[in-house]
């Protein structure tokens, strides 16, 4: 199924037959040829049988559906790989597999009444997937968690009672969040933001300023990830509403990740005061909601001491607070070992740059042994730093 296409078309009330006449009216004009494109074509983009369709759909189809990449719509072209005549690809096998597997298991059949159970399964799985992520990287759940979003999307057509619909619509923010952030936390920068859009829109309509957070602080991470600090900070502006305590520090501690990309010491170090004094006020992780559980005081410490590891970089005024952040987060009794990962080898690229070369040798080692358990491409991006620093002489800050 292609959720993100099927998202963009009923969110501007249209039906398949609508799409397919305005799409061979734009092809037509430009072409100057009668077009075979019509409601099945649409179909079967919506079940995933046709991942990228012709240039000429394509920018038609952007264009009716109001988005600017076909990436927004879920198309995206299939690699073709070219095997040895004697051997059988992993994606062969798949496509084997995937046959027969169809071939036994029954046709799906669209739930004609939502009811507390499915939303709960699907719930349940989606925390299984969100623990997997912390402890391997988005590489190992990605595609497990876009599946669980198509199938937890198509059951936004059963009928239902209200408060299973709000239950509904909340594992769908959960859904979106995971395979936005699973997608940038393998560098797959253009699939995560339209992900991360279906999951502010849905959560919106959820009506949770908590779980709004939670993915408005994600998908701010991304671009302060891609040094893009206004768009995180216009992220960070959005969220409002009552928040956990956790919430709030988490909040200002990527909000003074933004700031210090801009080189703005005086808020950088306000919005981490804050991030230090809110989170004093948290008393226990386990009475909030399951997502605040994840804020962790190693996970704030990772996060201020990022922050102020930018400013030192933009600025070149080094803060000596940041090598005390990096190192409670590196030495947290954590399971979340990408953050610890990512403590470690930002200690030791600090460590590295004011010539501490014994203690971030010891690091080093420690993130590489740390990383050979996690597929993350942000991890990958910081071992590079890591390494590149312990090539280059100190530097002054």
């Amino acid at each position: 199924m292609n959720a993100l296409f099927r998202h963009a078309r009923l969110a501007l009330h249209l039906t398949q037959r609508q799409v397919a006449d305005r799409v061979r009216e734009v092809v037509e004009e430009a072409t100057g040829r009668e077009s075979p494109f019509d409601a099945g074509y649409v179909s079967r983009i919506e079940r995933g049988l046709i991942t990228w369709p012709h240039e000429h759909y394509r920018k038609a189809l952007c264009l009716v559906l109001r988005v600017g990449t076909a990436a927004e719509l879920g198309l995206v072209a299939k690699q073709i790989h070219h095997d040895h005549p004697d051997e059988v690809s992993d994606s062969n096998r798949r496509d084997v597999l995937a046959a027969a597997l169809a071939a036994l298991l029954p046709p799906d059949r669209p739930l004609s009444r939502l009811r507390r159970a499915e939303v709960t399964a699907i719930a349940e799985r989606t925390s299984v997937l969100e623990h997997w992520d912390r402890a391997s990287g988005g590489r190992a759940v990605r595609d497990f968690a876009l599946r669980e979003l198509h199938a937890a999307i198509d059951l936004t057509t059963a009928s239902t009672t209200p408060a299973v619909r709000t239950a509904l619509l909340g594992v769908i923010t959960r859904l979106a969040n995971l395979t936005a952030w699973s997608s940038f936390d393998v560098g797959l920068h253009d699939e995560a933001r339209p992900l991360f859009q279906l999951g502010l829109t849905a959560g919106r309509e959820h009506g949770d300023p908590g779980l709004l957070c939670h993915l408005a602080t994600n998908a701010a991470r991304q671009e302060i990830h891609l040094r893009r600090p206004d768009q995180a900070l216009l992220l960070a502006e959005r969220v409002n509403g009552r928040l956990p305590a956790a919430a709030r520090a988490m909040l200002a501690a990527v909000t003074a990740q933004a700031h210090a990309l801009t080189g703005d010491e005086r808020q950088t170090a306000r919005h981490l005061l804050t991030a230090e004094r809110t989170y004093e006020r948290v008393v226990d992780l386990s009475a909030g909601p399951a997502w605040t559980q994840t804020i962790t005081a190693a996970k704030v410490g990772s996060d201020t001491g990022f922050a102020l590891y930018l400013l030192s970089t933009t600025t070149g005024h080094h803060n000596p607070q940041v090598v005390a952040d990096l190192r409670r987060a590196a030495e947290a009794d954590t399971t979340q070992a990408r953050v610890r990962a990512m403590a470690t080898a930002r200690l030791a690229t600090v460590l590295y740059r004011q010539g501490e070369r014994i203690e971030a040798d010891h690091h080093a080692a420690r993130a590489a042994a740390l990383a050979a358990t996690v597929g993350s491409a942000r991890l990958t991006s910081a071992l590079t730093d890591m390494h590149h620093a312990a090539g280059a002489p100190p530097t002054a800050w």
